[in-house]
């Protein structure tokens, strides 16, 4: 029977830490991408509704271009708040992306560790094995030549 690996334990509980960060990292990232969005859509119907004239016309009286304008800064406040927003996110998800690749790093050089130390109970194993092999033809060797 198959020694268990005594660092199998810590394997698994780095993989987990590892998966969890992962998923977090990538929701903190999809959350971005949603506020980056919002934000593009902001800026378009800022946009949009700036470029309309602003100067009465015979089809629009004062208090429709006064109404237009606040609008407009009412666009503008939600534009800035939304850069707020995005910036956040976007320092949240960093966060989130740093821990994830430490995990990462940290598994990784788990996973080499107990690679060369299976990789050093194997050449032990065989060299002990190698060593009991030439015993036995030494034995075999000084066997036949005392016949």
């Amino acid at each position: 029977m198959a020694r268990k690996n005594p660092f199998e334990s810590l394997q698994t509980l780095a993989k987990g830490r590892e998966t969890r960060w992962q998923r977090s990292a990538g929701q903190q990232l999809r959350a971005l991408q949603t506020e980056q969005q919002r934000l593009e859509q902001l800026h378009n119907f800022a946009e949009e509704y700036s470029t309309a004239p602003a100067a009465p016309d015979t089809s629009q009286s004062i208090l429709a271009v006064r109404g237009q304008r606040q609008f407009v800064d009412r666009l503008r406040d939600a534009v800035g708040q939304q850069q707020q927003t995005v910036a956040t996110r976007h320092a949240a998800a960093e966060r989130e992306v740093a821990e994830w690749r430490q995990a990462r790093a940290k598994r990784m050089a788990l996973d080499k560790f107990v690679e060369r130390r299976r990789e050093a109970e194997t050449r032990k194993r065989d060299r002990s094995q190698q060593r009991a092999l030439d015993e036995v033809g030494n034995r075999t060797f000084i066997g036949r030549r005392d016949k």
